[in-house]
């Protein structure tokens, strides 16, 4: 499992994050309904779970600044969060989540444990999978 991160993370401002694909493995079809961080530091504000698609977003972003600092400011992509994302048996979604997290002190632990609430069959669940997110700090 790998860390992804800013090295140079500054009080106020807001980065982005992708939570894992939501992929599925199983013969039935499952709805994602919402996703979380389980783990948010002191100094970190989750301020949104917004949902992209990789069609409009030209692939799956992992980390991105909302500022001009960088070109790939999802602020300006479509947000498909709140609506139901259905993902096929045995395929991988094109749409994926991201958490966006303002700096309001000094961090000194990753963001972590990235939570998704899905349907299957009528049945609600819910999954912890391993994330890990840094906003280091100098």
């Amino acid at each position: 499992m790998g860390v992804l991160g800013i090295p140079h993370a500054q009080i106020g401002d807001t980065y982005r994050f992708a939570f894992p694909p939501f992929a599925n493995g199983t013969d039935a079809p499952l709805i994602i309904e919402s996703v979380k961080l389980l783990h948010i530091p002191h100094g970190a504000k989750v301020i949104g779970y917004p949902v992209y698609s990789v069609n409009d977003t030209d692939g799956y972003i992992l980390d991105s600044q909302d500022a001009l600092k960088d070109p790939r400011d999802m602020t300006k992509m479509p947000n498909y969060a709140g609506k139901p994302i259905t993902v096929k048996p045995h395929k991988r979604s094109d749409f994926y989540a991201m958490a966006a997290v303002k700096v309001t002190g000094r961090i000194t632990h990753h963001l972590r444990t990235c939570q998704i609430t899905y349907t299957q069959k009528g049945k609600k669940y819910r999954q912890a999978l391993r994330c890990d997110f840094a906003l280091d700090m100098k």
